[in-house]
């Protein structure tokens, strides 16, 4: 007789991290439980499910909301008062992202709740500490001894839609976690807008409603579905321009960023520049956070290949952390590797390897060798052996990096882009069924969390359509060449730089199969957009330069773009 067993929720989804939850929840035990999420719908849809599965129970299941922009001893205070009040049960924290003022430096208000780890988990309750990925990842670093009091370390992945959206939107092709973005920052402007009516101060209307905001956007890529909001707060921070603060200088981070992956970096860099210029106003020029503004403005710069503009702005940040942290402080690892990334984009390859492993030393030494973060240095460095042509080596960090990637709890999409860039690997050494295999695991993973329509999907699709040109597969490289300029037009706009590169790709397939004119036409579509959007002297604008160049003297297989 056929069993009847349900197959196992997919890692990260919602059923996955709920039945995860009720699992926990159920025991009598006291602990501490540790969720990262970026959708507040799905959050809702865990909690959903957890209340009806315990409280039937018998099990109390109660919310503690932290409320923002408080002192750290404040905020601390108010969790301890908070959870005291709760006799058993499951208590589940959130605010944690809003709750401290943006006037104290996050690692030191984080360093106070490590601090009384003893006293939360003193409490006779299972707690659910609630955590957004830009949270999370300043919370790994700064409090290391009470991340390792949480048991289980869940990340929530699948984001869903909230049923109050309105109609329209189900209809314009945006993925589900744009749509989330879109939603809360509606939201959050919407309740600005009636703080600013009710005579809020400009400072508080900045913590309280903006920055919020844009880190929803920000989390979400904010594509080309929200390039009109995201303009709109341009204009609700101009208004603000008399609050000559570090918020000021923190929500311009957010917009630049935002900015930036839209492909607007002419707009992005005045804001980078002005947020620098508070940080080093209010802060002094040796400050960490100025170090930060340093590494946002030269990532800047290296897309747009003004790689001689960004080293000086890399060093400095470098120095400023060395000296403030030491040479084996994680934020100097951090900054080690974006120098090395610029390195490697110069093809200044010694210099680049030095650096990556010195950085990989500092996080094998403070996370052990099986941390998710060294497995991005593995990645990161078996990239560099690849572009150097160390197929050996680079392979070998490439299965230790994925074998770590692999584990629970990591997050799909690190897996997809291991898998991605394996594959990638076995397509320059043409192994190509193998690359196949692990392109379409990639893919697969990227639509399940992503949606069909993500830029990164698209990435993915140019990658194995580049796989069926090498083989001589045209028609099947076409195909998926269209779906991912498609995509592309569809969530960056036609005037993307990745939108050029889709052009770029699919003009060079017809020149391989002979047909000039349409090779030519493309070509110089997607010349114009990256003459106008990175410049002429841009790396990337050479090279299709050089490619349009070679259709009528000959017909030259040019390099692809894998991005």
């Amino acid at each position: 007789m056929p069993s009847s067993a349900q197959p196992p929720a997919p890692p990260g989804s919602i059923a996955d991290i709920g039945a995860r939850l009720v699992l926990w929840g159920g025991r009598e035990m006291p602990g501490m439980a540790r969720v990262e999420y970026s959708s507040e719908f799905s959050r809702q849809q865990v909690m959903a499910h957890l209340r009806a599965s315990l409280e039937p129970r018998g099990i109390l299941v109660q919310d503690i909301e932290l409320r923002p922009n408080q002192s750290p001893h404040n905020a601390v205070a108010e969790l301890i008062e908070r959870l005291s009040r709760q006799s058993a049960g499951v208590v589940s924290i959130t605010g944690f992202a809003r709750a401290f003022s943006p006037q104290v430096p996050l690692e030191e208000a984080l360093r106070l709740l490590n601090y009384h780890r003893d006293r939360y988990a003193s409490f006779p309750l299972r707690q659910i500490w609630w955590m957004t990925p830009s949270f999370f990842q300043t919370a790994i670093h700064a409090m290391p001894d009470m991340n390792s009091w949480f048991s289980p370390r869940l990340a929530l992945t699948e984001v869903v839609w909230s049923d109050s959206a309105d109609a329209a939107d189900e209809e314009d092709g945006a993925t589900t976690a744009i749509r989330d973005a879109r939603f809360q920052a509606l939201q959050l402007v919407q309740e600005f807008r009636s703080a600013q009516a009710d005579g809020m101060s400009d400072l508080e209307l900045l913590k309280t409603y903006l920055l919020p905001a844009l880190e929803a956007l920000a989390s979400a890529d904010a594509q080309k579905d929200l390039r009109h909001l995201t303009t709109e707060f341009e204009g609700l921070l101009g208004q603000l321009r008399q609050a000559d603060s570090l918020d000021l200088a923190s929500s311009l981070d957010r917009l630049a960023t935002i900015y930036q992956k839209q492909g607007r970096y002419a707009e992005a860099e005045p804001l980078f520049q002005r947020s620098l210029q508070l940080r080093e106003q209010h802060l002094g020029p040796t400050h960490p956070e100025v170090s930060t503004a340093l590494n946002n403005l030269a990532l800047l710069y290296q897309a747009e290949g003004r790689y001689c503009d960004a080293e000086p702005l890399f060093q400095r940040a470098l120095a400023i952390d060395e000296q403030v942290y030491g040479q084996r402080h994680l934020e100097v690892a951090t900054d080690l590797h974006n120098l090395a990334g610029l390195y490697q984009d110069q093809g200044r390859y010694d210099e680049a390897e030095a650096l990556y492993l010195r950085s990989l030393a500092i996080d094998e030494r403070f996370y052990g060798v099986e941390h998710p973060d060294v497995a991005t240095d593995l990645h990161n460095l078996a990239g560099l052996y690849q572009d150097q042509g160390r197929y050996d080596e680079a392979e070998a960090l490439y299965l230790r990096s994925l074998k770590l990637r692999q584990r629970p709890g990591i997050n799909p999409l690190e897996l997809a882009r291991s898998l991605n860039n394996l594959a990638t690997l076995y397509r320059v050494q043409g192994r190509y069924d193998e690359a196949e295999a692990l392109y379409r695991r990639s893919i697969d993973i990227r639509q399940q969390q992503l949606g069909a329509d993500h830029p990164d999907v698209a990435t993915s699709l140019n990658n194995l359509a580049l796989l069926y040109k090498v083989q001589g597969r045209y028609d099947e490289a076409e195909s998926l060449y269209r779906r991912s300029l498609s995509i592309r037009r569809q969530q960056l706009g036609d005037d993307h730089p990745k939108v050029a590169f889709s052009l770029c790709n699919l003009a060079n397939l017809y020149q391989d199969q002979g047909q000039t004119e349409q090779a030519e036409a493309l070509y110089r579509r997607s010349l114009e957009i990256l003459e106008r959007r990175l410049g002429k002297a841009h790396p990337e604008t050479l090279a299709v330069q050089k490619n349009l160049d070679a259709l009528h003297p000959s017909l030259k297989s040019p390099p692809h773009h894998s991005s």
